[in-house]
């Protein structure tokens, strides 16, 4: 996997986006987003277990850009009603499928949601899947192309 970075983040940004959206940003994403302010990703994969399909990464929504379609702020405010409370569109795939975090408590983690039903399975009643917990799992899911762990019970 490659990286192709945005540049920085801000902290600023960062406190801007939990008090718009009204979420917590995971630590481990706050450092992505304060060292790469999101990104191009070239060569990343990631496993969606429900789906049992490897899904190329597109890239990562930044706190700070020039373009507002890549921003988080832009993504989130345009597309916000179509998400659960208490989570964010953070990037792509190729294929315009999205990549959610949640921070509920509850569904914690980092999810797929296929809003263009592009993969057979999806449906108005479900189209959105679990990936991992963390978006650490997720980074490391990008650059080994593995399969995250079966889920905790």
């Amino acid at each position: 996997m490659k990286i192709k970075s945005y540049g920085k983040g801000s902290q600023e940004n960062i406190k801007k986006l939990e008090d718009t959206f009204k979420i917590k940003i995971p630590k481990d994403y706050a450092e992505f987003l304060l060292t790469h302010n999101g990104a191009d990703i070239d060569d990343g994969i990631f496993y969606v277990r429900d789906l049992d399909q490897k899904i190329l990464m597109g890239g990562f929504y930044g706190v700070v850009l020039d373009s507002e379609y890549l921003g988080l702020l832009y993504q989130n405010e345009e597309y916000g009603d179509d998400i659960p409370d208490s989570s964010l569109l953070i990037g792509c795939n190729p294929g315009s499928g999205w990549l959610l975090l949640v921070n509920d408590g509850e569904n914690d983690g980092i999810w797929f949601y296929d809003h263009n039903y592009f993969f057979p399975k999806s449906s108005d009643e479900l189209n959105t899947y679990f990936i991992c917990e963390t978006f650490t799992e997720f980074m490391e899911m990008l650059e080994t192309t593995s399969p995250p762990p079966p889920p905790k019970e």
